[in-house]
């Protein structure tokens, strides 16, 4: 999995070279994310933010953010008849890379708690701006087979 990973943070690196400089995501930006979606866990809804702690590298289309995410993932157990729900709560950490205007895409780790379980994969999403609203896709990395849609504010 390092091994993707890597080599995905290579592509966003080196295909944007010659872009232009945008600011989606910056040093001291807050980005606040309300998804749903779909998961082996269950139905998961969560909220997420990120706080840009480094930028303007790569060219001035590269940031580093890091953050947390609350959620809840609803699903029926085999053997039970009703509607089960477990918490998430985890850290986060992002690359982000700005290839054309208003589009945020990055990739990312997390790690926390999934009902009573440590859990850790990581993140590969895009947010597309309309001003200081977005639409954000987000899938998950790893174990967690994973992925959701939602809207993000820049704050």
């Amino acid at each position: 999995m390092k091994k993707k990973l890597l080599f995905l943070v290579a592509v966003f690196c080196f295909l944007g070279l010659g872009v232009q400089a945008q600011s989606t995501m910056s040093k001291g930006q807050l980005v606040g994310s309300a998804r749903v979606g779909f998961s082996n866990h269950g139905v998961p809804i969560d909220l997420a933010l990120d706080y840009g702690v480094v930028s303007g590298f790569i060219n001035g289309n590269a940031a580093v953010s890091v953050g947390g995410e609350v959620g809840v993932y609803m699903y029926n157990q085999i053997g039970d008849n009703g509607l089960r729900v477990d918490l998430s709560l985890g850290a986060r950490g992002n690359f982000h890379y700005e290839f054309v205007n208003n589009l945020d895409t990055y990739i990312g780790l997390n790690l926390g708690l999934l009902g009573r379980n440590f859990a850790m994969g990581g993140q590969l999403g895009a947010r597309y701006y309309f001003g200081n609203i977005g639409v954000n896709l987000e899938f998950g990395l790893g174990s967690s087979n994973n992925g959701a849609i939602g809207v993000s504010y820049k704050f």
